[in-house]
């Protein structure tokens, strides 16, 4: 019988991890076993166990795209696309050679494996893609979540003049106390939504993490605000929280304009700029410039914390 270890693992499609026995990863040509420490929970990791996104192909498979532990001589790494069946939720994973950053000794286990998702995310679409300047002009549509809080605060910290819109009052009013200029409710009724999306602009970047309704708002907001001779809206898309379909009206195009771009995995970014960007991110949460919420727990609680309600908190599974 071959020695095994406890993971999170899944069964099948659209079902929920357990916590339970799984054969121990063996590293051969090309690939190492990582002994992990930490693995947060993330919407990715949702929508990989619901057959969206990143979907295994066999099972059982254990959950879990990314995480944080040590390689077998000692040293502290932050990994991610595991190989498959082996997720990052586990007491051991298997990932390729080199796909991974280092962790620096000032930073805890739980911290990098909770930044490294988001703050990788808002980093590559804001810098990497976005091209953001000092100076322009930025809308965080989905702002209260931990990407787009840490993008606002990023974006903020780079000299950009930031308007942000969520659901969460509360997170609204700490990202303005935090440097932000503007925060939006994106409860409101569409055209008030679109009138205020409009108000704060113009805009020469958007980041979109819910797509949806609150897009198909911010899409009339830029018709609303459209003016000749204009430098293009660049207009990123990075999540769908909002829903997966989004009317975008031909006009919204040809007046605003706008450039439409989706962001995903990969991009033009090389893996040391990304690693170098990773390090910088875990030093402005060590210094406070950027807050961060996270919450550790026992990886033997996967089932119980995968469907709790969403607290606002980075949940980071412990093995």
């Amino acid at each position: 019988m071959s020695e095994q270890m406890h993971a999170a693992v899944l069964r099948g499609l659209g079902q929920v991890p357990r916590y339970e026995a799984f054969a121990v990863p063996a590293a051969g040509d090309g690939t190492a076993v990582v002994t992990a420490t930490a693995a947060a929970l993330k919407l990715s990791d949702r929508l990989m166990a619901a057959g969206t996104h990143y979907a295994p192909v066999s099972f059982p498979a254990v959950a879990g795209l990314d995480g944080v532990g040590r390689l077998a001589d000692g040293r502290r790494v932050a990994f991610f696309a595991p190989v498959p069946p082996y997720g990052g939720m586990a007491e051991q994973v298997l990932v390729r050679d080199g796909v991974w950053f280092p962790v620096p000794d000032r930073t805890d286990d739980v911290t990098a494996a909770a930044v490294l998702n988001p703050g990788g995310a808002a980093w590559k679409v804001l810098m990497a893609e976005g091209g953001l300047a000092p100076g322009q002009r930025v809308l965080i549509l989905g702002a209260t979540g931990t990407s787009g809080r840490i993008a606002s605060q990023l974006a903020v910290r780079h000299g950009a003049r930031v308007v942000v819109a969520g659901r969460n009052q509360a997170v609204l009013d700490d990202l303005v106390a935090r440097g932000a200029d503007t925060a939006i409710t994106v409860a409101s009724p569409r055209s008030e939504l679109a009138a205020a999306v409009a108000a704060a602009g113009p805009y020469d970047l958007i980041v979109d993490y819910l797509w949806g309704a609150p897009a198909e708002a911010v899409f009339q907001a830029l018709q609303l605000g459209a003016r000749p001779g204009a430098a293009p809206t660049r207009y990123l898309l990075v999540g769908m929280t909002a829903g997966e379909v989004a009317a975008l009206p031909a006009m919204t195009l040809r007046r605003a304009p706008v450039q439409l771009v989706g962001s995903g995995f990969g991009g033009p970014a090389s893996l040391a700029d990304a690693a170098t960007a990773f390090a910088h991110m875990l030093g402005l949460v060590a210094s406070g410039e950027i807050a961060l919420d996270t919450e550790a727990v026992p990886l033997a609680e996967v089932t119980r914390a995968w469907e709790a309600p969403d607290h606002g908190r980075r949940i980071v599974f412990v093995p």
